[in-house]
């Protein structure tokens, strides 16, 4: 396992037990993902990039096995408490330890941006599944979390924000990958609210998402910090949603997810 491998699965570990109450982003592009795969139970699926297996009640039910797979150990140690998966494997995407045209379905949601080199998870995939197999995954495009992106150069800082391929460059990728695979993508842009700026960094942490490959966190902490970051968010004009605690309306920031859902059969 490379260091970047090794840093992104200690983050990911450490949010093992918070990430399912923060998955609010990775709920809505989950579901979305679950109907691009076919309704009816069809042989081994393999989860990659599986997390504490929150999804696994109804991924189940479209296949006859299912593999978790994950690189975490702290994630494949709270998806192993539903028992619901055949097997439970700590591997890197672009490694799997599985024997070729093994699976005939793939899913993935939101873990393809982690992989500093899409191509070879790409391969990865077509290696694995069986002729006529589907690939379906989701992941986040150049674009994700402009807005703090933009918070940061207007405070004069280095973007502590990972950098995203574009739709086009991901999916030139994954067919220089995997030229046996149709790939087809569809993209999408999803925004969230939050009542401020240190909302969505708890959030990112929670989820273990705050890893920047090169840009370990220094120093980035304090009110002062975050009181400067929250004056420099791009302000969303015209939103409001109610805060049920203090029984009024507050303002909110958007964090706006460039979203790309990957789909493909194998040739």
């Amino acid at each position: 396992m490379s260091v970047q491998a090794q840093a992104i699965a200690r983050h990911f570990g450490k949010a093992c037990q918070s990430y399912s109450n923060a998955a609010r982003l990775q709920r809505l592009t989950g579901y979305a993902l679950l109907n691009r795969l076919p309704a009816e139970p069809r042989g081994c699926l393999l989860d990659l990039g599986c997390g504490p297996a929150w999804l696994h009640p109804e991924l189940v039910q479209r296949c006859n096995s299912l593999l978790a797979v994950d690189l975490s150990a702290g994630m494949l140690y709270q998806a192993r408490q539903s028992g619901l998966a055949n097997e439970y494997i700590q591997a890197d995407a672009a490694a799997l330890p599985l024997a070729s045209a093994s699976v005939q379905q793939v899913f993935s949601n939101l873990m393809l941006q982690w992989c500093p080199k899409p191509a070879e998870v790409a391969a990865e995939l077509e290696r694995v599944l069986q002729s006529g197999g589907k690939v379906a995954l989701s992941t986040l495009v150049q674009g994700t979390l402009a807005e703090l992106r933009q918070a940061f150069l207007a405070l004069q800082l280095s973007p502590h924000v990972n950098q995203f391929l574009t739709a086009d460059a991901l999916l030139l990728a994954m067919q220089q990958g995997a030229p046996a695979i149709d790939w087809q993508l569809h993209s999408e842009t999803v925004q969230l609210s939050y009542p401020d700026v240190l909302s969505l960094g708890r959030e990112l942490k929670s989820l273990g998402a705050n890893y920047v490959p090169d840009k370990e966190r220094k120093g980035l902490t304090g009110r002062h910090y975050w009181q400067q970051l929250q004056q420099a968010y791009p302000k969303a004009v015209g939103l409001k949603v109610s805060d049920s605690s203090a029984g009024s309306v507050t303002d909110t920031i958007i964090a706006s997810y460039q979203v790309a859902y990957l789909t493909g059969v194998k040739r």
